[in-house]
């Protein structure tokens, strides 16, 4: 493994462990304040032959009582494998004129990116294992909220949801 190469994945793991480490001393782990339960409805990617048509995907987050989210995501690649992306992150909801919207930093890990399309993602292991970093903004209003997510430059996803 080269220099740059191990710099890099330290600094995907501090992003990971320092949105992860900060939750409140006296929180448990296991305890949020509602779910959200969320599914793919749209995708937009680069033009690519071996794209393997509409990405499938359900996600179930769960947000705490200080925005700290923590949630997985199962979906199909862009190449029709089955993927799952596991993560946390944080949510920062607006105020005033825009309260309803709001945007989320995650990090994770993302697997299922594998031969021959392992080279897709950044640092993917033999095995499919890689990490993930995706923002997004949204809109929320009481249960219904909507998502557009950032692939990297591959691509945006737009989700709609529940929370309960």
């Amino acid at each position: 493994m080269n220099y740059l190469r191990i710099k890099k994945i330290l600094f995907y793991v501090s992003i990971i462990f320092g949105v992860c480490g900060s939750c409140h001393a006296e929180e448990k782990w296991y305890e949020y304040d509602h779910l959200f339960l969320q599914g793919g409805t749209y995708t937009h990617t680069r033009p690519n032959p071996d794209y393997d048509g509409p990405n499938l995907m359900l996600g179930l987050e769960a947000i705490k009582s200080n925005d700290k989210v923590f949630g997985i995501f199962i979906f199909d690649n862009s190449f029709g494998q089955f993927s799952q992306y596991l993560y946390a992150g944080k949510k920062w909801n607006f105020s005033g004129k825009l309260e309803n919207f709001h945007t989320r930093l995650t990090a994770g890990v993302i697997h299922g990116y594998k031969k021959p399309w392992s080279d897709k993602l950044p640092f993917t292991t033999k095995n499919g294992w890689s990490p993930g970093v995706v923002p997004s903004f949204g809109y929320q209003k009481g249960q219904f909220g909507i998502d557009v997510m950032l692939l990297g430059y591959q691509g945006i996803m737009f989700s709609g949801g529940m929370k309960f």
